[in-house]
Formats: C-alpha cells, structure tokens, sequence
C-alpha cells in the first residue's frame, strides 16, 4: 500500500450491507480488498460507526474517512432513508460520524457520490453533455444530476410515484432479488420512471450503477430510450471511491495507513 499521499478510506453504507476500501485517488480504483460488514439490525448512527471503526482496523486505515449515505444529508440529520434506523433524523444524529471520536467523516449522499466518481474518474464528455442521470439501483434507486461538470446534490428521483407505486419499491434491485424479476419483467416496471423522468428533465445521457451495473446488458437492453445508457465507469465501486473523492476534496483526507 502506497504511504497514504494519494490514497483515501471510502466506505459505502447500504441497507445490506457496510461496505469500505482504500482508493488509490491517483488512478481512480481500489488500493487494496474489500472490507464488507452486514448492516446492523438496528442500523442507528451509533452501529453504523462501530462498523466503520472495524473497517478502517481491517483495511490498516487510521485517519479520516468519506462515508456515501443512503438518504438525504440535511446538516446535522438524515432524511429519507427508509433502511436506517428512525434515528438519523433526530437533531445532531450525524455528530457521530463527524467527531474525531467516532468516525470522523466526510458524508456524502451515496447516490451523489457515484456520480462524483463519474465525474472523476469517468467519460471527459460527461463536463459538457449537458445532463447527465446517474441511477443506481440496490435496496432503493439512488439518483445523481451531473450538469456539465457539476454535481446538482441531493436529489431523490427514486421516490416519484407511478401506477404501481414508488419506483424505488418496484424496479429496485432488491426488488428484482426479492421477487425474482426477470429483465422483460423488470423493464415493464422501470420504463415509465425513465420515460417520466425523460420528459422531467430531458437528460443528454443514462448512467446505471449499483448492484444492476453487475448484469447491465441483460436489463437496459429491455428499455426503449432515446438516449445512450451505460454503466458506471467504476461500476459497484463507485459510492465507495466517490466517498474518498469527497473527503479528499474537504480536506479531511489526511489520514493514511497505520502501521501494522
């Protein structure tokens, strides 16, 4: 592992699972192995940063670290984020993950932070193709607005409402997981939340992360879309290496490897 100068911690917190890697942020891919943790049960700020603590001590990381959360970052609280605990709303519920005594971190909205790594790390064109749509599909449908270059934060495209119910709910990939979905299947529920959003905000171009990204061909093949759609350049990786871009840019990425 390299002396820390161009490496980062990044961990990607899922409804499922706790996921964390150093990033070598000089070539945009991971340093060293995967560190999984099962997501607590109770999934309250406090388990979640015993989890990242045992990463970091896995991974040999002791420093700061950029943590992708899935829901809404609203200063000190955590809205919309159905698979975590209720309380991540409460006032300061983030005071935790921040402190140099938990997990000192940089948090980023995980969705947000796949669509950072796109920027950094992925096709040059997405800085002037106008809009760009990043979706990422796991336990919900995470959303990203890339605008020539720029990061329009937090938006939650997954929570728009069709027929059927939320998209997030009944296109997801826990939705295809749990219900067995084939992609014909899939793609009957998943076409009107493209073609809404389509109409929404015209986008130049698609960008599928998340667990789909893993048999991408088999289901965007199935979508009728008037523009391209491709997977993430860094595929399942992305919110972990968006998470260690983002904490690099605040200038919490400081930390390195600790000596073993």
């Amino acid at each position: 592992m390299s002396d820390g100068s161009a490496t980062q911690l990044g961990i990607d917190v899922g409804g499922t699972s706790i996921k964390g890697a150093v990033v070598d942020l000089s070539a945009g891919g991971l340093a060293g192995a995967i560190h999984t943790e099962p997501t607590p049960p109770t999934a309250t700020p406090g388990d979640v940063v015993a989890s990242i603590g045992r990463i970091a001590v896995a991974a040999g990381w002791s420093g700061p670290v950029g943590v992708a959360l899935p829901g809404v970052i609203d200063g000190s609280s955590l809205r919309h984020a159905p698979n975590l605990s209720a309380s991540w709303e409460d006032p300061d519920a983030l005071g935790c993950l921040r402190s140099g005594d938990g997990a000192n971190a940089v948090l980023i909205n995980d969705a947000d932070a796949a669509g950072l790594a796109e920027l950094t790390y992925g096709d040059a064109a997405i800085d002037s193709e106008g809009l760009t749509i990043v979706l990422t599909f796991g336990t919900g449908i995470g959303s990203a607005l890339l605008h020539n270059g720029d990061l329009i934060a937090n938006s939650e495209l997954g929570g728009l409402v069709g027929a059927n119910g939320r998209f997030e709910e009944i296109a997801s990939g826990r939705a295809i997981s749990v219900e067995g979905l084939t992609p014909v299947e899939w793609a009957r529920r998943a076409q009107p939340f493209f073609d809404e959003l389509e109409a929404i905000l015209n986008p130049s171009r698609w960008v599928v992360g998340g667990g789909l990204s893993e048999n991408f061909d088999r289901f965007a093949s199935r979508l009728r879309l008037s523009k391209a759609i491709s997977v993430a350049h860094l595929g399942v990786h992305a919110g972990i290496v968006g998470a260690a871009v983002a904490a690099r840019r605040a200038g919490r990425g400081s930390g390195g490897a600790a000596s073993r």
